[in-house]
């Protein structure tokens, strides 16, 4: 069985409740990346940060519904993160965890291990996995 501790990133960028939107999108645009976690002092996962939440919040998408734009300098994560996060373990497998973020649709899932944030796995991460697959199906294909 593989597992999520194979292909999660642990490296993880992480952010608190209290920093700033434009914090979050500027370490996304930086870092290449759509999904951060927002985790309490003691690194207790508590909310997620995606590129669809900023997105969501921005000039173009407010004034095109007459909301007034925000001030991504002020405006906190903590307003507009999503609070109810899935998460896996690193010991999960890696098709369970595949199988949940399809049917839910998830980006990302944090991985926890004894109330600690200790890595995430993406879609991204999956994309990696399929194409190691194909190159493999193909490479014993030519034999």
């Amino acid at each position: 069985m593989i597992t999520v501790s194979e292909i999660m990133s642990d490296q993880v960028i992480k952010l608190t409740s209290t920093d700033t939107v434009l914090t979050a999108k500027e370490i996304m645009r930086t870092e290449g990346i759509r999904h951060i976690p927002i985790v309490d002092d003691h690194s207790l996962p508590i909310g997620l940060i995606t590129q669809r939440d900023i997105l969501r919040v921005q000039d173009s998408d407010l004034a095109a519904n007459n909301i007034p734009a925000i001030d991504e300098k002020s405006v906190l994560v903590e307003q507009i993160m999503t609070r109810k996060i899935a998460s896996v373990n690193p010991g999960d497998s890696l098709r369970s965890a595949g199988i949940r973020m399809q049917k839910n649709k998830y980006g990302c899932l944090p991985v926890i291990e004894q109330n600690q944030l200790v890595g995430i796995i993406t879609d991204t991460d999956f994309v990696g996995v399929a194409i190691d697959l194909i190159e493999q199906m193909e490479l014993h294909e030519d034999f």
